[in-house]
């Protein structure tokens, strides 16, 4: 009867809320350097709890990526694929990525960018899932570029796919400017000199 207790007990937590706590915690400090102390400590769940539930801090970590790409605006990306979509669609992804940015807490990091540093170079599986991800996101914004080219808002000689990927590799560097040390009113300025580029 004790066991059955302690056991109900320790499950009893939200995942969804652990998941998003681990994802703050891997984005702060990396895969390698978050160990199983630090997600104990932070989600408030144990050991027990959090390997009964996710497994262990590998498959608690692919999941925390999948959440994070939602956290990254998917939603938003499947916006652009759909017919209508418009500049001002892409231009609420970077808004709401210079607002992620600033507005938690400052240990905050971007966990793509911790993995594309520390782990894709070593590690096939993870690179795939990274190099999917970039792919996806490129193609949405191309896809974004081009219904919002055929509405007179972008540039007729933009090259949409050179430009999907262009606007990759910004959102993503925003998260190392922003780690750097640079402040809103820095990133809202590269972020809108991007942009001028692409409108008509």
């Amino acid at each position: 009867m004790s066991i059955l207790f302690t056991m109900v007990r320790t499950r009893q937590f939200d995942p969804n809320d652990a998941l998003n706590t681990a994802v703050d915690v891997f984005a702060a400090k990396g895969y390698a350097e978050t160990s199983m102390d630090d997600l104990v400590k932070a989600t408030g769940v144990s050991r027990y709890g959090i390997y009964g539930t996710f497994g262990n801090k590998r498959e608690l970590f692919e999941k925390a990526l999948d959440v994070y790409a939602d956290m990254m605006g998917r939603r938003a990306f499947q916006r652009l694929a759909k017919p209508g979509a418009r500049f001002h669609h892409i231009e609420a992804i970077f808004a709401d990525r210079v607002t992620d940015m600033c507005d938690r807490h400052e240990n905050r990091g971007c966990l793509f960018v911790h993995t594309a540093m520390e782990l894709a170079p070593k590690d096939d599986e993870l690179r795939g899932v990274l190099k999917r991800f970039m792919t996806g996101t490129s193609k949405a914004f191309a896809a974004g570029l081009r219904s919002a080219q055929a509405a007179g808002e972008v540039r007729e000689d933009l090259d949409v796919r050179a430009g999907g990927e262009q606007l990759t590799s910004t959102l993503f560097g925003l998260a190392v400017l922003g780690r750097s040390g640079f402040d809103r009113s820095a990133l809202e300025r590269i972020v809108e000199t991007t942009l001028a580029a692409y409108r008509r």
